[in-house]
């Protein structure tokens, strides 16, 4: 097995392959790798900052908050807007449809949108950052398996 945390990015990625139709099943679980734009449009998920608690004095379990980042990429001409919108639609639809991602989450919900533009790819894209706020639990000494 491995970090709740990862099995979560996994079964997002999974999520969105099968319920973002408009992004080709181009979802990838890293944002290492540089797209080109045959690539485009996509989708990348990756986890940021955690913090986590004892959920009561003397317990052995951890109430965790995960940030969980979904990046939308879209080569950037003039519907960008139309486009990125339209994918985000589906993005947030499909985690909220499914707000524990399978069993692993007590809830995930969208906390923000960020929208910015870069010309350093071999065409000007833009990019759409999803920020989900994913609550989970674990104990303290086994962070393998969701509580």
């Amino acid at each position: 097995m491995a970090h709740v945390r990862k099995q979560i990015r996994d079964a997002v990625v999974t999520l969105l392959k099968a319920n973002v139709s408009l992004v080709s099943r181009r979802v990838f679980a890293s944002r290492v790798y540089a797209l080109t734009t045959p690539d485009l449009p996509a989708v990348t998920v990756y986890t940021g900052s955690e913090s986590s608690s004892l959920m009561t004095i003397g317990a052995r379990t951890m109430s965790r908050e995960l940030s969980l980042q979904v990046d939308l990429y879209v080569r950037f001409v003039d519907t960008f807007d139309d486009k990125v919108d339209a994918i985000a639609v589906q993005v947030e639809e499909a985690i909220a449809n499914d707000f524990n991602i399978g069993g692993l989450a007590k809830s995930a919900v969208l906390t923000s949108t960020e929208i910015e533009y870069t010309g350093e790819a071999e065409q000007p894209i833009g990019i759409a950052r999803l920020t989900f706020l994913v609550q989970y639990i674990t104990t303290i000494n086994d962070v393998e398996q969701a509580r």
